[in-house]
């Protein structure tokens, strides 16, 4: 498989988790999340023709910017991307399509790879930008691999946009979401996690 399909069903997990937080399969009035939907096995069938529908574009050779991944190619085929790169939150599919990200907020520009401080992280760094209350859509300066020393916890309504650059998350510790929601990760490569035990980080 791909880097980047591994990297898209990673990001799609990460969709479908936030939005399954908390539900129960055997419902009541009382225990139904609000984001739960009625039919998942509809949602399921429409990711799946989404897929095939794209990786039979390119197998056909329609679009030379077809990837086969339909987030992709959603985004791709836009020669101006780089200067609409919020149009990503529309490419989502499954359970996370309605995710908005950082969509709604200012561009955050990290240009420092360091970690160094993870409860007082310094402005420019990925922990720095995650851990804003506000929406942010997170993009990078330049190729950087991230080492982080703690996990990043993240803040709802972010986008980490790693797409015209080249970004590792790698041998340290790995990303967390949980208890949010509106997270979007695009186009990084997160690999070689490891444990860091409890810390004190923002």
């Amino acid at each position: 498989m791909a880097i980047t399909q591994i990297l898209v069903l990673f990001a799609s997990a990460l969709l479908l988790s936030m939005f399954f937080t908390g539900v129960d399969s055997t419902r009541s009035n009382e225990t139904w999340h609000e984001h739960a939907v009625e039919n998942p096995e509809e949602v399921a069938a429409m990711v799946d023709m989404s897929i095939r529908n794209s990786t039979e574009r390119r197998r056909l050779g329609y679009f030379s910017c077809s990837t086969g991944n339909p987030i992709d190619d959603c985004w791709r085929c836009d020669r101006r991307w780089q200067s609409r790169r919020k149009a990503l939150a529309n490419c989502a599919i499954g359970f996370g399509r309605n995710a908005i990200g950082g969509r709604d907020g200012r561009y955050y520009v990290v240009n420092d790879p360091n970690d160094d401080n993870p409860v007082n992280p310094k402005p420019g760094t990925l922990r720095h930008a995650v851990i804003q209350e506000e929406p942010l859509w997170i993009v990078f300066k330049r190729d950087m691999v991230i080492t982080l020393k703690e996990e990043l916890i993240m803040n709802s309504f972010k986008t980490i946009d790693g797409r015209g650059v080249n970004v590792h998350i790698a041998n340290g510790a790995c990303i967390t979401i949980q208890f949010v929601t509106n997270i979007i990760i695009h186009g990084i490569h997160i690999h070689d996690c490891r444990p860091t035990g409890n810390a004190m980080v923002r």
